[in-house]
């Protein structure tokens, strides 16, 4: 979404969407006020997903498994387990 939205020459939803809504409201634009609320929602949504973080990396040999357990706060166990 944030590609397309620099396609146009725009860096941040939230603040199109907040501009967008208070002009809505402010001219009574029923139209300009949903999409200033769609896109201050979906800003909202990108910025509060959960952020991927990389645990292990490793080469692992063909026949072999890595199982990670992650059942407390903190960091989680790894076990590599190895053919035969």
């Amino acid at each position: 979404m944030r590609r397309l939205l620099r396609l146009f020459g725009i860096r941040d939803a939230g603040v199109v969407g907040l501009d967008r809504t208070l002009r809505g409201l402010r001219t009574g634009d029923q139209r300009e006020l949903y999409i200033g609320l769609g896109l201050a929602a979906i800003s909202y949504l990108s910025r509060t997903a959960p952020q991927k973080r990389l645990i292990y990396r490793k080469m692992v040999p063909e026949g072999s498994a890595i199982v990670i357990h992650h059942k407390r706060v903190g960091d989680p166990k790894i076990e590599v387990i190895k053919p035969g």
